[in-house]
């Protein structure tokens, strides 16, 4: 798929002020290299997957990414940034693969307005900017049922920020707008991980505030997508005669929607309660539309961290849900069984319920992060996943029913740093 005029405009726009701002640093070019990274490792006590890769087998690819940064001062106002980070695929489930997070211009004309164009990550987290660089936070993993919400943490467009120093403390308004192209994965009981690349238009308009050692986010994001061979999505099953008095649902005769879009509000606090304790909480509404088929969700959770030394141990409770027809759809399907139907039959119901994401999941996590140096800690974590109804966190193992009122322990280790 091309990319849409407005963006390819941005491309455009972006390369040329680029040549404009090495012009104008024609007298020198400041550089300043830096790296990060995490080498995790995570185990459960069940042989199905979750979250991708943790399993009873244990895995490092869960958590484990490498990745640099380039940053060049071209002038007082111009500069220009890149971040590349090696880590698992996001296009299938067996590859690492290298990608460039971070690939942007930056105007800042005073120190109360900043302008960036290229590649970008999506502010829609307290850890948005940061959530590669597991040295810069002492939970062992950003908790998924907050932080697996996002259609997409990267774009590709124009950011737009305003800062203001009122007595309330910093505050700044960030707007942006432009494209990420990504693979959705679905996990099916008979086909396996399933890719399909979509494209996804990102407006949205993020307010921060901070004061002292205190942090608070509110966010608003609208996101169009779009597949990118141009099919439609199916927005609605019809349940009737298939023909030789067969009845189940209709999957290839569905109705259809060219676009599934979704507007997500967040909130989000990261506060000093005290000297060495600190209480992050954060919480997303995704309301999902055009489509009785997708995530329609709420999820968020809440920590206390306490700090002794070298050491930081916490605990958090996360909570995710999937709410109004997309859950009653998907246990529709699940259910449309018979051993009278053909096995393409069965297979289609089931095939279609998979590839509805719907959660109904909560975790409660015990964890500890401890400062080797000023660059680098050293954490663990236990949590507990009580699976609802179903998640799509989990692979359901293949000819079985759906995952459903079960508990996952996970143990992670990890080893984080920057230089």
């Amino acid at each position: 798929m091309k990319p849409a005029p407005s963006v390819r405009t941005l491309a455009w726009l972006s390369c040329g002020l680029s040549l404009a701002a090495l012009q104008t640093a024609a007298h020198g070019v400041e550089f300043s290299t830096s790296g990060f990274g995490t080498v995790g490792y995570a185990v459960s006590d069940q042989p199905y997957h979750y979250q991708r890769f943790i399993d009873d087998k244990g895995t490092f690819k869960r958590d484990t990414v490498l990745g640099a940064q380039v940053d060049a001062k071209l002038s007082s106002e111009w500069s220009a940034t890149v971040q590349a980070k090696v880590a698992p695929s996001l296009h299938n489930d067996e590859d690492w693969s290298l990608t460039a997070s971070w690939a942007f211009v930056s105007w800042r004309p005073d120190n109360d307005w900043l302008v960036r164009m290229g590649k970008q990550r999506v502010p829609m987290y307290l850890n948005s900017e940061n959530m590669d660089v597991g040295q810069t936070y002492d939970f062992a993993r950003l908790p998924f049922e907050m932080y697996g919400l996002s259609p997409s943490n990267d774009f590709k467009g124009l950011s737009v920020s305003r800062s203001w120093l009122p007595d309330v403390g910093d505050v700044t308004l960030d707007v942006f707008h432009g494209e990420a192209d990504i693979s959705a994965r679905a996990h099916t009981r008979d086909l396996g991980p399933v890719f399909m690349p979509v494209s996804t238009t990102i407006t949205g308009s993020v307010l921060t505030l901070r004061k002292d050692a205190s942090t608070w986010r509110l966010g608003l994001h609208h996101t169009v997508t779009r597949r990118r061979d141009g099919q439609d999505f199916p927005s609605h099953y019809n349940y009737g005669d298939l023909g030789g008095g067969l009845y189940a649902y209709n999957i290839l005769g569905a109705s259809k929607t060219s676009s599934i879009v979704n507007d997500v509000v967040t909130l989000g606090a990261d506060m000093e309660l005290a000297p060495d304790w600190r209480l992050v909480s954060e919480f997303a509404r995704n309301i999902q539309k055009r489509t009785e088929n997708g995530a329609n969700t709420a999820g968020g959770y809440v920590a206390v961290l306490h700090k002794v030394g070298a050491f930081t141990p916490y605990v958090s409770y996360a909570k995710l849900r999937s709410m109004g027809v997309s859950v009653r759809v998907a246990e529709a399907l699940n259910g449309a069984q018979s051993p009278f139907y053909p096995d393409v039959v069965n297979m289609s119901q089931r095939a279609a319920s998979d590839a509805i994401m719907v959660y109904d999941q909560d975790t409660v996590a015990v964890g500890t992060s401890y400062a080797l140096t000023s660059q680098s800690k050293i954490k663990a974590e236990w949590a507990r996943t009580r699976i609802g109804n179903r998640s799509a966190t989990v692979d359901s193992p293949a000819g079985e029913d759906v995952v459903r009122r079960q508990r996952i322990n996970v143990l992670s280790l990890n080893y984080s740093f920057v230089f």
